[in-house]
């Protein structure tokens, strides 16, 4: 667990503003894009622990502690800590690219939103990631659907040019986007649970991966602890390699929320 830190002795590291295209839902930063943040000065395994929602549009601070912990802050108010970690993930077969189109096709991205007090389609119809309402160009759209016979889900992604590097390979803050939002579908398709919010997300990179190639990003629950659930997610290459994988803690949506949300 992260400790609190008496934010005396922070150094800070850089400022950094999140454009608001990178959203999850509307007006937050999406989780797995901020957690990336960090990938610059901690190596391999990175636990991120969220502690409110990332803001978009506004200048916030990377600042780092004496114990090794980095946090990014909005003024004196923690937003995110993170730290080297470790993962243990059992990670299953490689569904293949055209198992992953098929689960695509009846995703919950692609159907009526269930909330009332949105219009569109999916959980978050704009989110950068899983959003099959923003625009063409504009997201990632990554839809997540069950594979048949399996216990998890998957979606197909070739990654656009427009998100790698000069040498054409994928910049580090869309892989750790795309190993967000499929762990929420995995709890949504596949248990009676409904994730409220990522609070905690365990992950690295552990390859790199090239522009055009035809992925499979895949996610399946772990367990749950109360209202803790766990969920693992995977981003595997054309050849069936491992990109990256994370490990997510979901907080299990309110009563009072789920109350809103149906009304």
């Amino acid at each position: 667990m992260f400790r609190e830190n008496s934010q005396l002795n922070l150094k800070t590291i850089c400022n950094v503003t999140i454009p608001a295209k990178y959203k999850g839902p509307p007006d937050i930063a999406n989780g797995g894009y901020v957690c990336s943040l960090f990938a610059k000065y901690i190596d391999d395994v990175i636990d991120v622990m969220i502690k409110r929602p990332t803001p978009l549009d506004r200048e916030l601070q990377i600042r780092a502690g004496d114990d090794g912990i980095y946090y990014l802050m909005d003024g004196d108010q923690i937003i995110i800590q993170a730290k080297p970690g470790v993962i243990d993930l059992t990670v299953p077969d490689a569904p293949s690219y055209e198992e992953a189109v098929k689960a695509a096709k009846m995703s919950i991205a692609l159907k009526p939103t269930p909330y009332t007090h949105v219009t569109g389609h999916g959980i978050h119809p704009i989110c950068f990631c899983c959003g099959a309402d923003v625009p063409d160009g504009e997201g990632l759209k990554i839809h997540p659907g069950h594979v048949s016979g399996t216990n998890m889900v998957a979606a197909p992604w070739t990654p656009a040019l427009e998100y790698g590097d000069k040498q054409g390979y994928v910049r580090p803050e869309f892989i750790w986007t795309a190993l967000d939002c499929p762990g929420a579908y995995a709890l949504w398709e596949l248990t009676d649970t409904k994730p409220g919010f990522l609070g905690r997300l365990i992950g690295r990179i552990e390859k790199p991966l090239r522009c055009d190639e035809q992925c499979v990003v895949a996610a399946w629950p772990v367990g749950s602890d109360g209202r803790k659930l766990y969920t693992g997610t995977v981003l595997f290459n054309e050849k069936g390699q491992i990109i990256g994988c994370s490990m997510a803690t979901w907080f299990l949506m309110p009563p009072e929320m789920m109350e809103f949300l149906a009304n």
